[in-house]
């Protein structure tokens, strides 16, 4: 059986493919989603930097057993081909950026600006939980990235069971945007708990649904960013 080409075969590009994961409210896994989603671009023959504020930065890398200092200014080394910083530096060598930003509005404002400077092709992946709340929370930030930089393709992927039509549906009459669907990411309850103990993240997620989900989430991220390919 042939293997696939590599990422950076099929995409052909000299620009380097931004990714935002972010959510209406912290702690729903933007961590770990863009944790997993740096895991397989890496397995799909990408270098991937990680950006994130402070401490999500060091959190996402405690995830791969490393420390991170607080004060770290240059990008520090995850595992082959994946690193982390806090912020995009001037010489980035790296296929795929992805960043985390927190939920606060301004944070997440800068992060747009500051990937879509260093990227082209720049996709939004938005994170929603259950309820209202969150499903309103979740267009907020719909509403921020797409006002800030219409250029940018926007995907939902709903959390567990959440139901995510009513937001495609709002996107299109109020913003006037067409949303993406991206694969839901199931919820696993035993992983804060093993990521609490000081388990790494690929160990914690081993053989579980949430691989599976990770590799269908970057293959529909990653498919879309192909020149030609429908945003």
């Amino acid at each position: 059986m042939l293997r696939p080409e590599p990422f950076t075969v099929r995409h052909n590009s000299r620009t380097r493919l931004g990714l935002l994961v972010a959510a209406g409210e912290d702690g729903v896994g933007a961590s770990v989603t863009a944790s997993l989603l740096a895991a397989e671009a890496r397995a799909d023959g990408a270098r991937v930097l990680i950006v994130g504020p402070a401490l999500r930065a060091q959190r996402i890398a405690a995830m791969f057993g490393i420390a991170m200092p607080s004060s770290a200014d240059t990008p520090v080394r995850l595992g082959r081909d994946i690193h982390v910083c806090g912020s995009i530096p001037n010489l980035c060598d790296a296929d795929v950026i992805i960043s985390v930003p927190s939920a606060r509005a301004q944070v997440l404002l800068d992060a747009v600006d500051e990937l879509c400077a260093h990227t082209s092709p720049t996709s939004a992946l938005i994170l929603a939980q259950r309820g209202g709340a969150s499903l309103a929370a979740t267009f907020a930030v719909l509403k921020l990235i797409i006002g800030r930089r219409p250029q940018c393709s926007a995907s939902v992927a709903a959390c567990g069971e959440a139901d995510v039509s009513a937001l495609f549906d709002a996107a299109e009459r109020w913003l006037g945007h067409s949303l993406s669907v991206a694969p839901a990411i199931p919820i696993d309850p035993t992983l804060p708990i093993a990521l609490g103990a000081g388990i790494p993240l690929a160990e914690a997620v081993a053989s579980t649904a949430l691989t599976t989900a990770a590799a269908a989430l970057w293959s529909a991220l990653a498919t879309s960013a192909l020149p030609g390919a429908l945003a």
